[in-house]
């Protein structure tokens, strides 16, 4: 797959037709807020047709991370995007393979850690390598003089494989179908559209030869409080009779309104979704949940150059129910009877993200903040109950010059957070004397990372160099400030890429 998908972007790179004036194509996306709503039937709001395929790689390196990220990464892959505008009809579409190889990993088993309530943890450290495919396609097509309708879908498939022990493999699927309909005027605009979105991940863990040694691992339930015993015991689900592996799905129904009125857009949205951990009978774990989001800006346009201001709030609740199973035995038949559930967890986060840009034809800026919060609670054994809240934000001020055939960025930033915790007994007579044990080294690292104060800078310079080809460079820096667990202070990324406009 790898070697078909590269074997694609060379060729679009060598070979697209002749093009016309030549634009940045994340410029033309902010040229109309329809693209960052979930309703594709607003793309023919604007009218400029833009496409680009890129070949890059990267590298990043340096101590100052998450606990689940490697020390040193590197990554290659080919991307291509496309935009265009037909009398009757517009299209859409992208494509992208990415290969990333980590080195001396461990913790989070999932490909994308934090993303469902629940997390397994191993503690080897070990090399990992990630391949991640994705496509998406939407049309938007005119009805009558006033009306028009659309539909897109994205999809992505990663795979991870850890080579050493505890070594595991992972799969992941992630698709979303999105259709909706719009009416527009002169000067008004509405829309709405349905989401129907699914995710599942499976994570296969296996251990190969018979050296001895045991390997643990950790089920994190919520604030890292959970279970810690070896990887095929019955408390980490790892490994069970009658389930592949540790499976995990989610699946997401939901709607939005869109409106548009003199450089005015709003999009509100609400999604539903209902997750899983195990599959048929042996599911243990179910985590419902209910996310809601607005999107409001405003712009000015004129001759190519103008303002935009955008704000973007979210809200999102989760609660994990742990499922009461027991195997029983009748007439020679095995099966699995859940007698009940018990909410073990639960999460809010509430987001708040202001950004402003102005582009003019030689130059722009780009000035935007996020402010989030997030509060959890984890009562896994009656009668403690365990809860914090992280407050964290977050400023970024970037812009970019052109200078005959050069876009040289510049990108500085900070952000640091506080997080409070709180812990209490709600029947100091209930006679219990263990307490939900806790890994509480890993936490320490985790809660760091997540409050640490820290600075970042980037640069960028990019080549236009015939008829569209060009090549780009990039830099960014993170130093962090008065870490106690954290190994190291800093973190560095490097970047080349090789691409055609057109």
């Amino acid at each position: 797959m790898n070697k078909y998908g590269c074997i694609l972007s060379l060729c679009l790179l060598m070979c697209a037709a002749s093009s016309v004036h030549a634009q940045r194509f994340e410029r033309v996306l902010r040229r109309n807020p329809w693209h960052k709503s979930e309703n594709v039937a607003g793309i023919r709001q604007d009218s400029v047709s833009c496409s680009y395929a890129e070949v890059y790689g990267r590298y990043s390196s340096g101590d100052f991370r998450e606990s689940w990220q490697a020390p040193r990464t590197w990554g290659a892959g080919a991307v291509t995007e496309s935009i265009r505008h037909l009398d009757r009809f517009s299209l859409k579409g992208a494509f992208s393979f990415d290969q990333t190889e980590g080195y001396d990993m461990c913790g989070s088993m999932f490909s994308e850690p934090g993303y469902y309530p629940l997390d397994v943890l191993e503690f080897t450290p070990g090399r990992k390598t990630k391949q991640t495919y994705a496509f998406d396609g939407g049309i938007s097509a005119d009805l009558s003089e006033h009306w028009r309708i659309g539909a897109k879908m994205d999809f992505s498939a990663a795979n991870l494989a850890k080579r050493k022990d505890l070594r595991h493999t992972n799969w992941r699927l992630d698709m979303t179908v999105v259709p909706g309909f719009m009416y527009h005027g002169s000067s008004f605009s509405a829309g709405a559209s349905y989401i129907f979105s699914k995710n599942a991940e499976t994570i296969n863990a296996e251990q190969i030869g018979s050296s001895g040694t045991s390997y643990f691992a950790f089920i994190d339930k919520g604030m890292m409080y959970g279970t810690y015993a070896v990887w095929n015991g019955s408390g980490i689900h790892l490994s069970e009779s009658g389930v592949n592996g540790f499976p995990v799905k989610e699946i997401k129904n939901g709607v939005s309104v869109q409106m548009e009125a003199s450089g005015l857009f709003a999009d509100l949205r609400y999604i539903r979704s209902m997750g899983t951990a195990g599959e048929k009978e042996s599911v243990w774990f179910r985590f419902p949940g209910n996310e809601a989001g607005l999107l409001a800006g405003y712009r000015t346009r004129r001759d190519g150059m103008g303002h935009s201001a955008l704000l973007s709030l979210g809200w999102k609740r989760q609660q994990t129910h742990e499922n009461v199973l027991e195997k029983v035995s009748g007439n020679g038949v095995a099966s699995v009877v859940c007698h009940g559930s018990n909410i073990i967890a639960a999460r809010e986060t509430w987001r708040a993200a202001p950004e402003y840009g102005y582009v003019a034809d030689m130059w722009e800026i780009h000035a935007e903040a996020e402010f989030l919060m997030k509060n959890s609670l984890s009562s896994q054994m009656y009668p403690y109950i365990y809860t914090h809240s992280l407050a964290a934000l977050s400023v970024c001020v970037s812009g970019l010059v052109r200078v005959w055939k050069l876009d040289i960025g510049i990108e500085a930033g900070c952000s640091g957070g506080v997080l409070n915790e709180d812990a209490r007994n709600e029947d100091a007579d209930s006679g219990v004397q263990t307490a939900p044990f806790r890994l509480q080294d890993w936490y320490e690292l985790q809660k760091e990372y997540w409050t640490a104060t820290r600075i970042n800078a980037g640069l960028s310079c990019r080549y236009s160099f015939w008829k569209g080809l060009y090549c780009r460079l990039d830099a960014d820096w993170t130093h962090a400030f008065g870490l106690s667990y954290i190994a190291g202070n800093d973190r560095m990324c490097l970047g080349l890429g090789v691409g055609y406009e057109f």
